[in-house]
């Protein structure tokens, strides 16, 4: 049972899984509880007709009886003479106790000259009763009436006149008996599905409300990624309200290590940048002294390589450090976008020069971070490009698309998500030898979205990965806003996914 109820839990869910329990519940105890209100009303109406049929036939008797008639016959037709009701006084003829041997010597106008209605005899003061059987009588007092047949239960009251054992038969008819119970047999079928619903309906409605925190609590979680939000705690302390606490709990431990991580990566960042310049001088220094060994000038030349990577590094924690404390808080302005890209012409050439296909395009956003993506985009490009790198800029709509392309092995589908976490390197595409770190596209995310945009990979018509970046372009930006004394504009909301543009 309990697996059957997991797995409809995990299909349909907690608020259908109650509903249903509950309703199929109610419906268990309805069906039983109306199964035995029909046969209790079919119970209790036979047994109010079975003593209103002993009373008459007893009745009946003791009237045979206080005639002085020495006709016992005779006695037996004044006693039930002028009678609107089913009553027959009957006697054994013969030995066999078949029909053919009772004989009936008095009855009441409407079972003038019918049979019998039983074929029991009971003894003097013994009663039987017959629950059902089938009588023709007719309908009326008149012997011109018509007949009619009809099921009656039969009662059966022996008696003894002047020496002679007699029966009394009582009949009463079972059509309001049947009339009722079909009646309640009707309401049960009725009110069984509609009970039902109406228990489905309110324990759905019951557990949503209850669940209601349930879901605030979800939705506060998933809609956010500032660890110092804290869930709603419900009044009420409950199981709820003690998850609620204890998730806030939680949220507290977790905000505090996030605190300390983020602490010691910007310390960290700060404190190696000292020695990095320093180094970096010293090697300076040496490079320029051409007096020494030529082994000690390539020495020098590989460390001050290193000391660059190392410096690069060491920005970039930096960078994101201040993204995770306290997001990047770009400085919006107008930025043409085709003249950051057609300054990567500028930059050195390293094996593989970028071709730049620009069409005027004007973003509004943070020079220097819109700078840096295309940077990261094109170097990322270059490490993994066989011969070929294509960086276009191109107005798309009511976007800015910067597209960066390349020829290399590019990104498999399943990793086209993950490219853009932290030190994330995929096995063939990424190495540790080729010098990314593995921050560069965390980078251009964290930048991409602080302007309101999107990034994604694709594959190139090259042959390699195509990295699509979508920014909104100025008319979509909204109004700027003063915050502290200095102007700056929201954070505009991201835009549809590329694949859309």
């Amino acid at each position: 049972m309990s697996g059957a109820l997991g797995w409809l839990r995990a299909r349909l869910g907690v608020r259908v899984v109650t509903s249903l329990a509950a309703a199929l519940s109610v419906a268990v105890v309805l069906l039983l509880a109306g199964a035995a209100l029909v046969l209790l009303t079919d119970r209790l109406l036979r047994s109010s007709l079975e003593d209103t049929a002993k009373q008459q036939a007893e009745v009946v008797a003791q009237r045979v009886a206080a005639n002085f008639e020495d006709d016992v016959k005779q006695n037996a037709v004044d006693a039930t003479a002028e009678r609107g009701d089913l009553i027959q006084v009957v006697r054994d003829d013969g030995d066999d106790g078949d029909d053919g041997d009772i004989e009936v010597i008095g009855a009441s106008n409407p079972l003038w000259s019918m049979k019998p209605m039983a074929s029991v005899l009971p003894g003097p003061g013994d009663t039987e009763v017959v629950p059902k059987a089938s009588v023709t009588h007719r309908d009326g007092i008149k012997q011109t009436d018509p007949e009619t047949t009809e099921d009656v239960m039969v009662v059966a009251h022996g008696t003894s006149v002047k020496g002679r054992d007699l029966v009394v038969y009582a009949a009463q008819p079972l059509g309001n008996v049947h009339e009722a119970v079909d009646t309640v047999f009707h309401l049960v079928l009725i009110g069984i599905p509609l009970l039902v619903l109406i228990t489905g309906i309110v324990t759905y409605l019951a557990a949503g409300r209850a669940l209601r925190p349930v879901e605030a609590i979800r939705a506060r979680v998933a809609t956010t990624r500032d660890p110092s939000v804290r869930v709603p705690v419900p009044p009420a302390r409950d199981e709820v309200g003690r998850l609620a606490e204890t998730m806030n709990e939680m949220l507290a431990r977790l905000q505090a290590g996030l605190a300390v991580q983020r602490r010691f990566v910007a310390d960290a960042s700060h404190e190696l940048r000292s020695p990095l310049a320093t180094i970096a001088t010293g090697l300076e220094l040496l490079a320029r002294d051409g007096s020494g060994p030529a082994a000690d000038r390539d020495t020098v030349t590989a460390l001050r390589g290193e000391t660059a990577r190392l410096g690069r590094l060491v920005d970039a924690l930096l960078l994101l450090a201040r993204a995770d404390e306290s997001g990047l808080r770009p400085r919006f302005e107008d930025v043409d976008l085709d003249e950051v890209a057609e300054a990567e012409r500028l930059r050195p050439a390293g094996r593989i020069v970028p071709r730049i296909e620009a069409a005027h395009v004007r973003v509004v956003g943070d020079r220097g971070q819109l700078a840096q993506v295309v940077r990261n985009l094109v170097d990322n490009a270059c490490r993994h490009a066989r011969s070929m790198v294509v960086v276009s800029v191109r107005p798309a709509g009511r976007y800015a698309a910067l597209d960066v392309a390349d020829d290399g092995p590019g990104v498999p589908t399943d990793q086209r998500a993950r490219v853009f976490e932290r030190f994330v390197r995929l096995d063939d595409a990424r190495a540790r030898a080729d010098g990314g770190a593995g921050l560069g596209l965390a980078i251009v995310a964290e930048v991409v979205a602080a302007h309101g945009g999107t990034v994604d990979v694709v594959g190139s018509p090259l042959g390699g990965a195509l990295f699509r970046v979508r920014l909104p372009l100025p008319e979509e930006q909204p109004a700027p806003e003063t915050v502290a004394g200095s102007t700056s504009v929201r954070r505009p909301s991201p835009v549809p996914s590329p694949s859309t543009v």
